[in-house]
């Protein structure tokens, strides 16, 4: 019998001897009467070393028992099970090494007696790749349910292959009831969305996209969403990954603090005009006080007694402090209020004309200013003019008693932001402490007192003016050991 597919020039034998699947034939007893090349090498055996061998030399011995007992089953009641219906086995080599194999059987007399025929297919690298696709898919949706973002994977028909929980949750729907279901089924997304699609499975990005949505229980919800093709193994695209948020508490969050800055940026302006206005407004009885006041000064001084000469005297200075004060909260109120647009400012030029005008408190202080080079920027003149006269006179007037005021004036380019620019104003006069590094640039805040002339308005008109011009200003110092103020602002800021 073990001849039987090994007759020369038998058309049955080349069939059986060049078939490229392993063919197995055993007799009622299960033992092996033929076997082919290829299932000979599938198995690790050499020749016809497995002729009158039980079948069951080819499973592993946990196995052997239920095996003879589907043999014996199949015996009594053969069936034909074709390919593509066979059935998976765990099959063992002649070295021990354990595999899996697909077989199909038939039924078939060969010598008016039963046999089985099993047709053997190696399915190793199959099961390896299922394997490793089921590991691959158990960690996508690992890392899909574990992602700040929902995700979901389709196939190109819309078909989920794959929903993370946050995906499921954001969209209403149970994640036992979604994969495989379409995507239609889940929400009601718009129609631009598969345009989209389409060209996302031409191998484009969507980019990211904001969306008011309707979820399946109704709810209405703001989604930002991208679409990304996903490709297999021979690279090409199968799909569609989407990575979803659900962004409706921002959106909302958003518009309120728009409509708040909204408001504030009226509640400002209204103030500023109040500020402005009321400051205009006070000039005129101010006036009239000082007037009045030098009146009774220069013609009645002498009628007056000891006392009331001091009252007059004090009424003039507190009047002259106040109309000081009151001049430097008009300009603070029309920093935005009555400002001038915005053009190209050469500051070497703002600098020239500052040092100009202070000429007589450079001389009589003897400063020293030591400058460089400074850009062109976009800004407002007079406001520059401002910021730069008043650090610069600061400088002279916070002077130590026993030095020269010594000056310096440096540029900083910012490497990250080409935009922008610092400029760094230096002294070497009395300083501060630096924990009043932020209380300098209140309004009214003055740390000397009355020791030196003022309004306490300079330094914060300074930073209202780096703000405008889409920068700050920033201090640093140590009493006794002079200040740094380095104003930062951007070349070509737009006018707000």
């Amino acid at each position: 019998m073990s001849d039987i597919f090994n007759k020369e020039g038998d058309t049955l034998s080349t069939l059986f001897n060049a078939a490229s699947q392993g063919i197995v034939i055993c007799n009622r007893k299960g033992k092996i009467i033929a076997i082919n090349p290829m299932a000979v090498a599938i198995f690790g055996y050499e020749g016809d070393e497995l002729i009158d061998a039980d079948l069951e030399t080819l499973l592993p011995d946990s196995l052997k028992k239920s095996h003879k007992e589907l043999r014996d089953n199949y015996i009594k009641d053969p069936k034909t099970r074709p390919m593509g219906l066979g059935k998976e086995f765990i099959a063992q080599k002649k070295n021990g090494t354990v595999f899996y194999v697909e077989v199909s059987i038939s039924h078939l007399q060969i010598e008016n007696e039963f046999h089985v025929a099993a047709f053997v297919h190696d399915i190793s690298k199959r099961k390896e790749i299922e394997l490793q696709v089921l590991e691959q898919r158990q960690l996508l949706e690992y890392y899909a349910d574990y992602a700040p973002a929902a995700i979901a994977m389709l196939d190109r028909d819309y078909n989920y292959l794959v929903a993370s929980n946050r995906w499921s949750q954001t969209l209403f729907t149970k994640s036992s009831d979604i994969i495989g279901s379409n995507l239609a089924g889940t929400t009601k997304f718009k129609p631009e969305w598969y345009e989209i699609f389409d060209h996302v499975l031409k191998g484009e990005k969507s980019g990211t996209k904001l969306d008011y949505i309707q979820r399946k229980d109704n709810q209405n919800i703001w989604i930002e969403w991208e679409a990304h093709p996903w490709y297999n193994n021979d690279q090409e695209i199968s799909g569609i990954i989407l990575f979803a948020e659900d962004v409706t508490e921002r959106i909302e969050n958003e518009s309120k603090v728009k409509q708040y800055m909204q408001e504030l940026i009226l509640k400002n302006r209204e103030l500023e005009d109040f500020a402005y206005v009321s400051s205009h407004d006070l000039q005129e009885p101010l006036r009239k006080i000082r007037a009045f006041g030098d009146r009774l000064q220069r013609k009645e001084k002498d009628n007056l007694s000891e006392k009331g000469q001091d009252y007059i005297d004090r009424m003039l200075n507190s009047a002259e402090r106040m109309q000081q004060l009151i001049s430097d909260l008009l300009r603070f109120s029309r920093i935005s209020s009555k400002a001038k647009p915005f053009v190209s400012i050469d500051l070497n030029n703002v600098l020239t004309d500052v040092i100009s005008d202070l000429e007589i408190a450079i001389n009589e202080s003897g400063a020293d200013l030591r400058t460089v080079e400074l850009p062109t920027i976009k800004g407002d003149e007079t406001q520059m003019r401002q910021l730069f006269q008043n650090l610069i006179s600061n400088a002279i007037k916070f002077r130590k008693s026993d030095q020269h005021p010594i000056i310096s004036i440096n540029l900083e380019k910012n490497q990250s932001k080409q935009n922008e620019i610092s400029i760094i104003f230096k002294d070497n006069g009395i300083g501060f402490d630096e924990k009043y590094n932020e209380r300098i640039f209140q309004i009214f805040q003055r740390l000397e007192g009355r020791k030196y002339d003022g309004s306490g308005i300079g330094l914060a008109i300074c930073k209202k003016i780096a703000q405008r011009h889409g920068g700050d200003i920033t201090a640093k110092s140590e009493k006794g050991a002079g200040a740094e103020f380095t104003v930062k602002l951007r070349i070509d800021m737009e006018e707000d």
